[in-house]
């Protein structure tokens, strides 16, 4: 087990390395985590600096996930309970876990950083490209209908372990992959509380393109 251990270490790591932080510090000379939203994520960037800017952020943030999460699927060796042809995508879950935590608990940013929403594309790249079309699909119909990044987000988050038992339900130990993007969603949905709140109340921030009403 502690080869899993290493590997969500792995992936805790890169996922602190958050980049919306570092670019409002050093070139917007301001904290994202003290304006907008107070959420250290693309979103929140491009309210605060622009659109180029918070794409740059989501870019990185779902890069650094895809890429942490394809050593530890295809070049940490993956297979470590001896899971067989699920194994792979086992090890990729875990590591990509890791990230999930970093990006919303940064050790190198005082433990407090974004939602880790960019981190749902990340695990669905890497475990299966289809998995990722549909959890974009689903995101992109609730934005262009509400205007909502974060109800998009929310769903998107839904369909992910509902998603992961389609596509693996006839494959061995399937259950792992559907309990690890389960617990992923749950933080997920966990984190957009307050904007559930608004939603529900009609307050929630909507977009048109990138000028917020």
């Amino acid at each position: 087990m502690w080869q899993y251990l290493v590997i969500l270490v792995a992936g805790y790591l890169v996922g602190s390395i958050n980049l919306s932080v570092l670019v409002t510090k050093y070139i917007g000379k301001k904290d994202i985590r003290s304006i907008g939203s107070g959420n250290a994520g693309g979103t929140n960037v491009a309210r605060a600096m622009g659109a180029k800017w918070g794409i740059a952020v989501i870019v990185f943030d779902i890069l650094k996930g895809v890429l942490i999460g394809l050593f530890a699927k295809y070049i940490f060796p993956a297979d470590h309970m001896a899971l067989g042809i699920i194994g792979p995508e086992i090890s990729g879950a875990v590591c990509v876990f890791g990230v999930l935590l970093g990006n919303i608990y940064p050790c190198f940013f005082g433990f407090k950083g974004g939602k880790g929403v960019t981190t749902c594309a990340a695990v669905m790249t890497i475990l299966d490209y289809r998995l990722f079309l549909i959890l974009l699909t689903i995101f992109l119909i609730t934005f262009f209908i509400s205007r909502m990044v974060s109800l998009g987000s929310i769903l998107a988050s839904l369909g992910m372990p509902i998603s992961v038992w389609i596509i693996y339900h006839d494959k061995p130990y399937w259950w792992v992959l559907v309990t690890i993007t389960g617990l992923m969603a749950l933080i997920l949905i966990l984190r957009h509380r307050e904007n559930i709140k608004r939603i529900i109340n009609g307050t929630e921030n909507k977009f048109k393109l990138w000028k917020k009403e």
